[in-house]
């Protein structure tokens, strides 16, 4: 498997603070199986320590290569291609149960992570998944019990699947995009309050790959592929900087790339974009309006971009090989389930809900294998809420009746506040499967569902 150049950059704050100099590399999970065509791998969630800032060790969970590795904010990121058998074991040293859910990918039920298909693994128990890598693509892995506690204390991971045929680029960077609530001692904060339920924990440290803002040291004319995940628990990134030829969505290859200044990922989505990165610019997220009148803090600084090396020659950037894509072909007749989306304060708390109801003590939505039928998502509320399936793709028809600029598979989409969000979807894996939205506050007081996929009689 090829070796990946992959940095750990960050920014905190704003104004930024002095970027850190150097690309320190995220550590890549170790395959135990000879076999070319099986990726294994072992991991430990346990205690550790991780600095988020120069000097200042924080206590953490997190995810360790193997019994005798150390915990790493990301957690170690898996690598496979297309085709390949996944199996991964996770060993629980925490001192509560958790799960590990696949973000995006496409596999068996069983192995999906969620407290729908299975219990939780207790303190000192291991579990197995096994799975094929369906779909080429960026994804990530995390748990999904108390995920807003869990995935803020550092238990995320990347997680890629290689095309057959990888575009040319002088270097493939993972950049996972994070924030978290520290106080000033640099531990993580224990304080959840109103705002942090309202908004999802929106951290006062922003970070790629886990540490404080980097320079990045690039190639004059080198053409990169820069791969993003928005693992934050409620932060949205609205990145500017080298102009980005979007290749990639959550669900994979574009058959028709684009050009864009700005780039918005709301929380759980994933895009992969070329780009030639030059020296003295930055990487930078600007202030996204998503409601509650936020206040603006102004562009935070990610990466600042310094040129190192001898010019490459001038060169078109390269395609990324999709399929065509092809359309679900809904109509007229097509089923429609609508979902409403809603938050409320009253005497009892703050609740967010889907169809006036909190999970877990909502209805499952029964649904039929082999089915295609469109999600109308109204959101009713002040702000706006990504929504994730899990399990599946679907296609976006359409947000407040305008058709999207670009097509392809999503898992996750935002819905703007007071706005409706159509898509197509085709059921078609047996099992439960959840859908919710990926503000991890709103999903764990109630703004979640259970999607049960039954085989046609």
């Amino acid at each position: 498997m090829r070796a990946f150049i992959l940095v750990a950059l960050a920014a905190c704050g704003a104004p930024p603070s002095a970027p850190v100099d150097g690309t320190p590399t995220l550590v890549r999970a170790r395959d135990l199986d000879p076999d070319p065509r099986v990726v294994h791998v072992e991991l430990f969630a346990k205690p550790g320590t991780h600095a988020y800032l120069p000097g200042k060790e924080a206590a953490i969970w997190g995810y360790a290569d193997g019994p005798d590795g150390e915990p790493t904010v990301p957690g170690p990121m898996i690598e496979a291609n297309v085709g390949d058998e996944i199996i991964v074991g996770l060993t629980n040293q925490l001192d509560t149960g958790t799960t590990i859910h696949w973000h995006g990918l496409r596999l068996p039920n069983g192995a999906d992570g969620s407290t729908s298909t299975q219990d939780p693994i207790l303190p000192g128990a291991r579990y197995e998944a096994r799975f094929t890598a369906i779909d080429a693509g960026t994804f990530w892995y995390h748990p999904h019990v108390k995920a807003d506690e869990q995935i803020e204390r550092g238990l995320h991971g990347a997680f890629i699947v290689h095309e057959a045929s990888a575009p040319d680029v002088d270097a493939d960077r993972m950049f996972v995009l994070d924030d978290v609530k520290l106080m000033g001692n640099g531990q993580l904060s224990d304080v959840t309050d109103q705002l942090d339920l309202m908004l999802g924990r929106q951290g006062n440290v922003v970070l790629v790959n886990g540490l404080p803002h980097a320079a990045l040291h690039v190639a004059p004319g080198a053409i990169e592929r820069w791969r993003f995940v928005n693992v934050a628990n409620g932060r949205y990134f609205s990145l500017r900087g080298p102009a980005f030829r979007v290749v990639s969505w959550d669900g994979g290859a574009l058959d028709e790339a684009y050009d864009a200044e700005t780039l918005l990922i709301a929380p759980g989505e994933r895009y992969d974009v070329l780009v030639t990165p030059e020296g003295g610019t930055s990487l930078i997220t600007e202030h996204y309006e998503r409601g509650h009148d936020i206040p603006d803090p102004g562009p935070i600084a990610l990466i600042d971009l310094v040129s190192s090396g001898a010019p490459l020659p001038a060169r078109a950037l390269p395609s990324l090989v999709a399929a065509p894509f092809t359309s679900l072909g809904t109509s007229a007749l097509t089923p429609v389930k609508a979902f409403v989306l809603k938050e409320v304060e009253d005497e009892s708390g703050l609740r967010f809900m889907i169809n006036d109801e909190v999970w877990p003590f909502n209805e499952h939505v029964h649904v039929e294998q082999g089915d295609t039928e469109i999600w109308e998502i109204d959101n009713a509320s002040e702000m706006d809420h990504p929504f994730h399936v899990h399990g599946m793709f679907f296609e976006v028809l359409s947000s407040n009746g305008a058709p999207p600029a670009h097509r392809g598979w999503k898992d996750t989409v935002n819905v703007p506040k007071m706005s409706k969000v159509r898509f197509a979807i085709r059921y078609d894996t047996v099992g439960m499967w959840m859908f919710h939205c990926h503000i991890l506050e709103h999903a764990e007081r109630g703004m979640m569902g259970d999607l049960m996929v039954v085989a046609r009689q």
